[in-house]
C-alpha cells in the first residue's frame, strides 16, 4: 500500500523531471541534457546501451559531445537520434543541437577542395580536347583563302576586266562542308551500383528512407564532387555516397568533345529488409 509520503515522493520526482526538461536550455551542451534526463529516470549507461543497441562508449561520447569517440558523422547523428527518441525528447532538435555542439556544422574544407579540384581538372581536360578542333578550323580558313588567291585574276591597270577563261573554273576546288556546330549528347550511365543497406541504421530507420545525392560527371565519365543534397535519415548518407563513387558514365559531349556534366541528381531508396 502506498503511503501519503510515498505518493508525495512520486509527485516530486515527476515535477523534477518536468523542471529538468523545461530547463534543458541551461545545459552546457545537448549531451549534458541527455545525460541529466537519463539519470533522472534512474537508467544507467549500460541499461541504455542494451535498450537502444548502441555501444556504451558511444553513448558516453554523445553525453560528453566527444566527436573523436564516435564513428563517422552520419552514424554518429543516427545514434543521437535513436538516443533522443529513447529518452522521449525531440529527436530532430537534439540532432541539430548536437551538430552545432560537436562542430559538425563547420565547413568541411577537404570535400570542398576535392570538388573544386575535380571541376578545374574537368575544365582543363575540356580545353585541351577542344584545341585540335580550333587548330583544324584555322587551318581550313587559311587553306580556303590561299585557294581563292590562286584562282583569282588580277586585272592590270588600264585593261578592262574580262570573264575568266573556262579553264580557270576547273582548277577551283569546292570547300569541304563545315562541321555541324551545336551537337550535344548528355552523360549516360553505363554502370550503376546499388547501395548496401546498413544494418546498424535499422534501429533508427523507418520502413523506407531516401537519400538525394548531387554530383558531377567528369569528361572521363567518373564521379566527382559527390555530396548529399537531402536525406530522411543521415545514417544512410555514407552508404549512398559509397555506392555513387563506383558509378561510371559515358561523358557528356559537345560537338564530339567530352565535357563535364555538373549538378547531376539521383535519389537512393532504402527499404527495411
Amino acid at each position: 500500500m502506498t503511503t501519503a509520503n510515498g505518493s508525495a515522493e512520486i509527485v516530486d520526482m515527476a515535477d523534477a523531471r518536468a523542471r529538468l526538461a523545461a530547463d534543458a536550455g541551461e545545459f552546457e551542451h545537448v549531451g549534458a541534457k541527455l545525460a541529466a534526463i537519463r539519470e533522472s529516470r534512474g537508467v544507467t549507461l549500460r541499461e541504455a546501451a542494451a535498450r537502444t543497441h548502441i555501444r556504451e562508449n558511444h553513448l558516453a561520447a554523445i553525453e560528453t559531445v566527444d566527436a573523436s569517440g564516435l564513428p563517422a558523422r552520419p552514424y554518429a547523428l543516427g545514434f543521437v537520434r535513436t538516443y533522443a527518441e529513447f529518452l522521449e525528447i525531440d529527436a530532430r532538435a537534439a540532432v541539430e543541437q548536437f551538430k552545432f555542439d560537436a562542430g559538425y556544422d563547420a565547413p568541411q574544407p577537404v570535400d570542398a577542395e576535392k570538388f573544386r579540384a575535380a571541376e578545374e581538372t574537368a575544365e582543363i581536360q575540356g580545353r585541351d580536347m577542344s584545341l585540335p578542333v580550333f587548330v583544324a578550323i584555322i587551318a581550313f580558313i587559311l587553306w580556303a583563302a590561299w585557294q581563292i588567291t590562286l584562282t583569282s585574276k588580277v586585272t592590270p591597270l588600264g585593261e578592262s576586266a574580262e570573264p575568266a577563261p573556262a579553264a580557270v573554273s576547273s582548277t577551283t576546288q569546292t570547300p569541304a562542308p563545315a562541321p555541324v556546330i551545336g551537337e550535344l549528347i548528355e552523360a549516360r550511365p553505363v554502370e550503376q551500383i546499388d547501395p548496401v543497406y546498413p544494418f546498424n541504421c535499422a534501429p533508427s530507420a523507418q520502413a523506407v528512407e531516401t537519400v538525394t545525392v548531387a554530383f558531377t560527371v567528369t569528361s572521363t565519365g567518373r564521379i566527382a564532387g559527390e555530396r548529399v543534397a537531402g536525406s530522411t535519415n543521415a545514417c544512410f548518407d555514407e552508404a549512398s555516397l559509397n555506392a555513387l563513387r563506383r558509378w561510371r558514365y559515358e561523358p557528356r559531349t559537345v560537338d564530339g568533345v567530352a565535357k563535364p556534366a555538373y549538378d547531376q541528381i539521383h535519389v537512393f531508396r532504402f527499404e527495411r529488409p
